[in-house]
């Protein structure tokens, strides 16, 4: 998406474009998007169509990476997915000790 997009881009969009990119796990092009997104009606604690949010998702898929860009974001560590579980939880049933800590 090319930065004249993002200055006009609409929530339903924006979000669209960012879970996909949370998806892929590419920590360089979803720095990149977040960053051109400041002008965007955009939330980076919003849940996906699975209950989850970005950083709910890059715990399961344990990248630390993902996980520390999310937080720099404002992603809220506290938030429970539709099951309850906030990030930690998910990170320890994981056995993803590297975000725990």
């Amino acid at each position: 998406m090319s930065q004249a997009e993002l200055s006009t881009c609409s929530a339903p969009q924006t979000q669209r474009i960012f879970q996909e990119a949370v998806r892929k796990g590419n920590t360089q092009e979803l720095q990149s998007l977040l960053q051109n997104m400041t002008n965007c009606e955009f939330n980076v604690n919003s849940f996906g169509p699975e209950g989850q949010t970005a950083l709910h998702q890059s715990v399961i898929d344990g990248n630390l990476e993902l996980v520390k860009l999310l937080v720099k974001f404002g992603a809220d560590i506290r938030l429970a997915n539709r099951d309850g579980w906030s990030a930690l939880h998910i990170a320890a049933f994981g056995g993803h000790q590297d975000i725990v800590l």
